[in-house]
């Protein structure tokens, strides 16, 4: 494999043409009105990855270029793109005024998920929803699982009353069909998934941009709803923010972000403390209370995350490139479980869980433009996860089968050690006019060592359960931007992955004292992706796509909530990867004033994958759960999104989505019950949701109403006290309101004030004994208050 990709981009980087004598264009981007520098703007060579930031003076510099016609594309945010013809002849252009207009609607601005090439937004020929660095901000964001709430198309949940473990849900298919990529790179795996989108700060995040629909074919395996790519901060200019947050119930929230930028070297170091504390609000339906009255079970776990980090950027260090480091580091702790006497803070003690989580990460970066507009990137990244988890599974389990509590010394917790190194190269250039090409190869490696206790009630033995898990991923893909007219563009692509793991499980005592053998497990796919776009009007693009993508399981699965024990999972046999097709149609409209947008889409599971207790069969060889290959299914559905600018201080913004999800066939948990025929239905996913937003900023005022609205939606109860109470629930139609108010002042500092779910909403039944039964939020209102100052 490595032979066959190496040899087509060893002929590439051979064939590249040697550079002519180069020239420089040099200008400044103002404001149209005031005539004031635009620092931070991105200065773009159409048709190529050439490109720079002004200034804090809103100066930029872009050298090595031939002579030669090019349209020069400048954007920023809150202004309007700009888009100038250039012609080089011998001498170079030094004093180029670029002036931006102001728009009352972030439309603008450069993405790079879509097709792993830098677009405009309004030009990119992959839709793509921007969350960006202002947005989060005015939803108060601590974490990525805020930022992400409320967005079009996309649902973050919780799924442990115990753990307040959260997820990510797209398009209907849940979080392991989406691709988390972090700079590009998909750091984020199974273990780091499960509280991920909670833990990762937003004090450095630049940008989240969305990608809807199979992307298998650029980002490998899991990326069959979509993905989502999270930016780092770049240094453009000197300076810094701190904000001071406080809120009801111990929310409390320090953030602390500094750049500087001073000829060709850039650095951003942020920090973040977020902490919460406990929240008793809501009963067990079947409580005297109620649901409306507390019951001494936690609905929002005591937590407390740490993050710090660190991004430099070095231009041209060798030539015409740029050599970036990214350094994290993560601390958090969370426990939930039983209120009185403080009886959660023991992390051993029944009806308790307590988990700590250590994260360390690096990345090292390098790019470098070569003559005739080429571009070749490498990325290097290694992640370390550390999880120490316990909950009261062990203890429930002992007792159940030998009648007395275990000595203390076969209490202990789950531990888990991961390491994810990710390799990637790709070589970008345009031989042909109208043609982009992009070649890369990607590599993969993840390594997870896992140990819990547990009881085997046949052999009334408590014995140390571990796994040794091991996965290696190779990628090959390739893609051709290719603009057939100015109005139409094409972009095919084609990815190879091939998938190895091995998982070995052992136990101690009687139980497995020597291990299973070895599960070993290989899958090779292609996946091909294909889109279109037609600029029909001006600010008008339709847009077209379909692509394939697969799935596979590996690693840590939080399916049954099993975070204090290492399970012996099977997927030998005849398990079969999980396929899938999927198709879109969109259009779109941007104008200063106005957006709108409309996208349909279908995707079509084959062999879809499911977690399972294991059959007698499967059990008598040793082990407790499965993976099996459970049905075919689809998703389809209908987004809509407007943004209007009724008057210059004053915008709205309304989304709405219709949603259908269905197996072939009934789910064989759920065959001959009364609940046959709906389990056919996909589950926590609404039939129909939407939000509507108002934004009024009249001076140094800004006031701001969310309200978000969540249909009907089907959700298993599988665990509840009484076991004749099993059933598949519709939930009931909710909202939620959120509003924030702020006032700057000095242009340094900005006070705001403001309320989540300021309607108190909680959801109307709650089953405590089944931890995951959570559709709507489990507590109320929260009140907070802050002060942001820059300097």
């Amino acid at each position: 494999m490595f032979r066959t990709i190496g040899i087509p981009l060893l002929m590439l980087l051979l064939c590249l043409p040697v550079s002519a004598t180069s020239v420089a264009i040099r200008g400044i981007v103002i404001d149209a009105d005031s005539r004031e520098p635009i620092p931070g703007a991105t200065v773009m060579i159409e048709g190529t990855t050439k490109g720079t930031s002004s200034d804090l003076l809103g100066q930029f510099v872009i050298e090595g270029l031939s002579r030669d016609k090019f349209m020069l594309s400048v954007s920023s945010i809150g202004y309007s793109n700009k888009t100038e013809e250039l012609r080089l002849h011998q001498n170079n252009i030094d004093k180029l005024e670029i002036k931006l207009n102001r728009s009352p609607l972030e439309i603008d601005g450069i993405v790079v998920t879509g097709t792993r090439t830098p677009r405009f937004i309004t030009d990119a020929p992959v839709r793509t929803q921007v969350v960006t660095k202002t947005s989060i901000e005015k939803k108060s964001a601590a974490n990525i699982f805020e930022a992400l709430d409320g967005e079009s198309g996309v649902r973050v949940e919780q799924q442990c009353q115990a753990c307040n473990f959260s997820i990510l849900r797209m398009q209907g298919l849940g979080a392991d069909h989406t691709q988390i990529l972090l700079d590009g790179q998909p750091v984020y795996s199974g273990l780091a998934s499960v509280y991920g989108l909670q833990q990762l700060s937003t004090a450095d995040v630049d940008r989240i941009e969305i990608v809807k629909g199979a992307g298998s074919a650029l980002y490998g395996s899991n990326a069959v709803a979509g993905a989502i790519n999270i930016i780092s901060s770049i240094p453009r200019e000197t300076g810094g923010e701190i904000t001071l947050e406080m809120g009801e119930y111990g929310t409390r929230k320090y953030d602390l972000s500094v750049g500087t930028r001073k000829d060709n070297v850039g650095i951003f170091i942020f920090a973040q403390n977020n902490e919460q504390d406990e929240i008793d609000q809501t009963g067990d339906i079947n409580a005297p209370g109620g649901v409306d009255n507390p019951d001494g079970w936690i609905d929002r776990v005591k937590s407390s995350a740490k993050n710090l980090g660190f991004n430099i950027f070095v231009d041209n260090l060798f030539a015409s490139d740029q050599l970036v480091f990214r350094g994290r580091l993560l601390n958090e702790t969370r426990n939930g479980g039983w209120l009185d006497n403080n009886l959660f803070l023991n992390r051993f003690a029944p009806g308790t869980e307590g988990i700590i989580t250590d994260r360390y990460s690096g990345g090292l970066s390098y790019k470098i433009w070569l003559p005739g507009g080429a571009e070749l990137n490498a990325d290097l990244s290694l992640t370390r996860h550390k999880r120490d988890a316990t909950n009261d599974t062990f203890l429930g389990d002992y007792e159940d089968a030998f009648g007395e509590s275990p000595d203390i010394n076969l209490l202990r917790p789950y531990l888990a050690n991961e390491q994810l190194i990710i390799g990637n190269i790709n070589y970008i250039h345009t031989p042909i006019s109208g043609h982009t090409f992009l070649v890369g190869f990607q590599v993969s490696h993840n390594k997870l060592d896992e140990s819990g206790m547990y009881v085997d009630s046949d052999q009334l033995e408590a014995y140390l359960s571990t796994s040794a898990k091991e996965a290696l991923e190779l990628g090959a893909y390739i893609q051709d931007e290719f603009r057939l007219t100015k109005k139409l563009e094409l972009v095919a692509g084609l990815r190879l992955d091939y998938h190895n793991s091995e998982d070995k499980f052992h136990g101690s005592g009687d139980v497995l004292p020597s291990g299973l053998e070895p599960l070993e497990y290989d899958e090779t796919a292609l996946n091909p992706r294909f889109s279109i776009k037609y600029a029909a009007a001006e600010g008008l693009n339709i847009r077209g796509s379909v692509g394939t993508g697969f799935r596979v399981p590996y690693g840590f699965s939080e399916d049954l909530h099993l975070c204090s024990g290492s399970p012996r999972v099977y997927k030998g046999g005849n398990l079969k990867s999980e396929k899938s097709v999927s198709y879109s149609l969109n259009a779109d409209y941007f104008s200063p004033k106005l957006t709108a947008g409309i996208n349909l889409y279908r995707t079509e599971l084959s062999d879809a994958i499911a977690f399972a207790e294991a059959d007698e069969v499967v059990a008598g060889m040793g082990y407790t759960y499965e993976w099996k290959n459970i049905n075919d299914a689809y998703v389809t559905g209908a987004e809509f999104d407007l943004s209007y600018s009724l008057i210059d201080d004053l915008a709205c913004r309304l989304s709405f989505e219709i949603f259908r999800g269905k197996y072939d066939s009934p789910r064989q948990d759920w065959a001959g019950t009364e609940y046959e025929t709906i389990s056919r239905n996909i589950s926590r996913y609404p039939a129909t949701s939407g939000g509507i937003g108002l934004e009024y900023t009249p001076s140094l005022w800004s006031f701001i109403l969310d309200v978000d609205y969540t249909g009907k939606m089907y959700i298993d109860l599988t665990e509840p006290a009484d076991e004749a109470d099993i059933k598949i629930h519709e939930t009931e139609n909710y909202f939620i309101v959120n509003t924030r108010i702020s006032r700057s002042f000095f242009g340094k500092y900005s006070l705001y004030a403001g309320a989540k779910n300021l309607t108190d909403y909680t959801q109307e039944e709650k089953h405590i004994d089944d931890a995951a039964f959570m559709y709507a939020p489990v507590y109320g209102r929260i009140v907070y208050g802050g002060i942001q100052i820059a300097f």
